[in-house]
């Protein structure tokens, strides 16, 4: 009986230890933060741009300036959109009917060359020169 007790316990320890120990490790593995390539002092705004694409906003100040990019979507985030319209018939009499607008009124999007896609908000604070000053996610 005592040997069969030891036979399980080496066979736990032989198999089931290596796996918990590996899912273990496997939990702190996480991917690079897309972020990491950027250099305080060092990268500079073009780099950010030629990455990134244009900034969803830029706020100005005598300091330099904050751009902000915000996450994409995978796909067109607005539906299709009806409104009512009238028109001038004859005899003085008017016709009604829906009309399909689209929502961003053909703009186009400038982000479209962006290689990567920011799955978080990121803020990028530069210097009068264009030189990445600070880096944060708020």
């Amino acid at each position: 009986m005592k040997n069969g007790r030891t036979c399980a316990r080496l066979c736990f320890l032989l198999y089931a230890f290596p796996l918990a120990l590996l899912g273990l490790l496997t939990g702190c593995v996480s991917a690079p933060d897309p972020q990491d390539w950027i250099r305080v002092g060092a990268t500079t705004k073009n780099e950010v741009v030629a990455r990134y694409g244009q900034p969803d906003m830029v706020i100005a100040s005598p300091d330099g300036d904050t751009a902000i990019y915000r996450p994409t979507a995978s796909g067109p985030s607005a539906t299709r959109i009806e409104i009512p319209i009238a028109q001038a018939g004859p005899f003085g009499a008017a016709t009604t009917g829906m009309q399909s607008i689209n929502p961003g009124l053909g703009a186009k999007d400038l982000n479209r060359k962006t290689k990567e896609r920011l799955r978080k908000e990121m803020r990028i604070r530069y210097d009068d020169r264009g030189v990445v000053q600070e880096l944060s996610s708020p």
